[in-house]
C-alpha cells in the first residue's frame, strides 16, 4: 500500500512525534535531577543559617519557594508512579509512602515471569521463554479450517433500512472527537505509546490529521500495514502461573484503531437492543449483567421449592473471544441485515490485525491474527453478542419444534436458557433426552463458529 495515504502519514508523524518526545523527556529528567540536587544543598544551607539563628524573614520566604520548587519536581515524579501503579492515592502525599511503593514493586514481581513448565522441562531462558509465548499464541489465533458448517436459518430480529443507511452514513467531526472523549485518559498504551490524555491536551494541534486519517478508513475500509498493530499484554489466571495456558492475554490496541472501534460500538450499541433478544443481558444498553444470575437464583429457589427436577447446565467456552470464525462473524452480521459497507469496515479492522507479545517488558516479533476477536478492542464484547445471539436462535428453534423441553413458570412464561457475557446457562426438564439435545445444538455452534465447550469450566446440576 502507498505511504501516501492519510494513515500512513498519520503514523510517520506520530512516530516522528514519539522520538522526538522521548529525547525531550529524558533531558527533562536529568534537568529535574539536577535541579532537585541543587535546590536541596541550597535548603540544607538556609536550614543551617536557621539552626544558628542568622535567618531573617528573606531568608525565611527562600526558603518556602525552594521547598515549593522541591515539591512540584516531586509531583511530576509522583504521576509517573501513579500510572504504573493503577491506583488512585487516597490523600495527597501518600504517593511517597512506603506502601504504594510496596504496591507498585509487589505489581512488578507478580508481573515478572521467570520461566515456563514445557512438556514437563523448566525453561527460563529469555529468548526461549518468549519463543514459546509466540509459538502458542501463533497458534491460538493461526488460520481455522475451511471446512465449516454454514449458517442456514431465519434471523426473527433484523435491521430495518433506516438503521443500516444510519450505521453505514459518513463519519463527523463530532463523532471522531466523541469517540476521542469516549476513551479513559489514563489506559495502558497501544505500540504508538500514546494515552488518550495526551490527545485530549493537544486535540487542537492533532484534530485535521486524526480526522483525515479516520475519514481514510471509512472510505476504503482498509489499513496500511502496522495500522492495526497491538501489543498483547500476558495476566496471570492463577497466583503461581508457570505454563504458556496459565496466561490471559489482553490486548493493548493503537490509539487511532481504538478511535476507529470506538465510533464503530458507539454506532452498533443503538441498534444492538432491537436484534438481540432478551436472554442476552450484558453489554446491551438498559440491561443489566446481573439480571441473569437474579433470574438463575431466584428459578432455582422456586424449583426447590417446588420440588421439579430441573437440569441445570452452566457452559463455559474455551477461550471464548480468541476461537471466534471471522467467516462465521460475517455471515451472523449478513443475516441481522448489516450492510455490505458496514460488514467491509469490521473486516477490514479484523483482517488488519497483528500483535506481539509483551514477555518481561520485552516484545516478541509480530504475528498475524487468523481468527479472534481482541481482548481490549471496544468492538468485541459487541461483535461477540451477535455471535451468540446465533446461538440462542439455534437453541429456540429446538425448543419451538418441542425437542429441548425448559421450564414453564406459567401460562407465559418458559425459560430454556440465558447468557451472559461468554458463560451461557441451560435449564430444562430432568432428561437425558434434553441433555443429548443441547450437547448436539453445541456441537452444531462449533463446528459452525470455532466456539468450542470447555469441559472442565461446564457444570451439569
Amino acid at each position: 500500500m502507498s505511504d501516501s495515504n492519510a494513515i500512513s502519514k498519520f503514523m510517520k508523524k506520530m512516530k516522528f512525534l514519539k522520538d522526538q518526545i522521548r529525547v525531550w523527556v529524558k533531558d527533562k529528567k536529568e534537568y529535574a535531577y539536577k535541579q532537585k540536587k541543587t535546590l536541596k544543598e541550597k535548603l540544607a544551607d538556609i536550614d543551617l543559617l536557621l539552626d544558628k539563628g542568622k535567618g531573617d524573614s528573606d531568608v525565611i520566604n527562600q526558603r518556602a519557594v525552594i521547598f515549593k520548587s522541591l515539591q512540584d519536581i516531586e509531583k511530576l515524579d509522583s504521576k509517573e508512579v501513579a500510572q504504573k501503579v493503577k491506583i488512585k492515592w487516597a490523600i495527597e502525599g501518600d504517593e511517597n509512602s512506603k506502601y504504594y511503593h510496596g504496591v507498585l514493586n509487589k505489581r512488578r514481581s507478580q508481573l515478572t515471569i521467570r520461566g515456563i513448565l514445557v512438556d514437563g522441562t523448566w525453561i527460563d531462558s529469555p529468548s526461549l521463554v518468549k519463543s514459546e509465548f509466540l509459538s502458542h499464541f501463533t497458534n491460538r489465533f493461526n488460520q481455522p479450517g475451511t471446512s465449516r458448517i454454514l449458517l442456514n436459518m431465519d434471523f426473527p430480529n433484523k435491521l430495518n433500512l433506516d438503521q443500516q443507511i444510519d450505521l453505514e452514513s459518513d463519519v463527523t467531526r463530532d463523532e471522531i472527537k466523541r469517540a476521542v472523549w469516549d476513551c479513559g485518559i489514563d489506559k495502558s498504551p497501544g505500540p504508538d505509546g500514546f494515552t488518550f490524555g495526551f490527545y485530549r491536551r493537544y486535540w487542537s494541534f492533532l484534530e485535521k490529521d486524526v480526522v483525515q486519517a479516520v475519514n481514510y478508513f471509512f472510505q476504503h475500509g482498509v489499513f496500511p500495514k502496522g495500522g492495526n498493530s497491538s501489543f498483547i499484554a500476558l495476566i496471570p489466571k492463577t497466583q503461581n502461573a508457570n505454563m504458556v495456558k496459565d496466561f490471559r492475554p489482553i490486548t493493548l490496541i493503537g490509539s487511532l484503531y481504538k478511535i476507529i472501534a470506538k465510533i464503530l460500538s458507539n454506532r452498533l450499541v443503538v441498534v444492538l437492543g432491537d436484534i438481540v433478544n432478551e436472554v442476552q443481558s450484558a453489554f446491551v444498553a438498559n440491561r443489566q449483567i446481573l439480571d441473569g444470575p437474579f433470574i438463575l437464583n431466584e428459578l432455582l429457589h422456586w424449583c426447590k421449592k417446588k420440588k421439579k427436577q430441573t437440569i441445570f447446565f452452566k457452559v463455559d467456552f474455551e477461550k471464548a473471544y480468541d476461537s471466534v470464525r471471522w467467516d462465521y462473524l460475517d455471515d451472523v452480521l449478513k443475516n441481522f441485515g448489516f450492510g455490505d459497507r458496514w460488514r467491509g469496515w469490521i473486516q477490514g479492522c479484523l483482517r488488519s490485525s497483528r500483535g506481539s507479545i509483551i514477555v518481561n517488558g520485552s516484545p516478541t516479533n509480530e504475528f498475524q491474527f487468523h481468527r479472534g476477536l481482541k481482548q481490549g478492542d471496544p468492538l468485541s464484547a459487541f461483535l461477540f453478542i451477535l455471535v451468540m445471539e446465533s446461538l440462542h436462535i439455534s437453541v429456540q428453534r429446538v425448543v419451538d419444534a418441542g425437542m429441548f423441553k425448559g421450564i414453564s413458570l406459567g401460562s407465559f412464561l418458559y425459560l430454556s436458557h440465558v447468557f451472559y457475557a461468554d458463560d451461557a446457562v441451560f435449564m430444562g426438564q430432568w432428561s437425558s433426552s434434553n441433555i443429548d439435545i443441547i450437547i448436539q445444538v453445541l456441537e452444531c455452534f462449533y463446528r459452525a463458529s470455532g466456539l468450542r465447550i470447555n469441559m472442565t469450566k461446564s457444570k451439569l446440576m
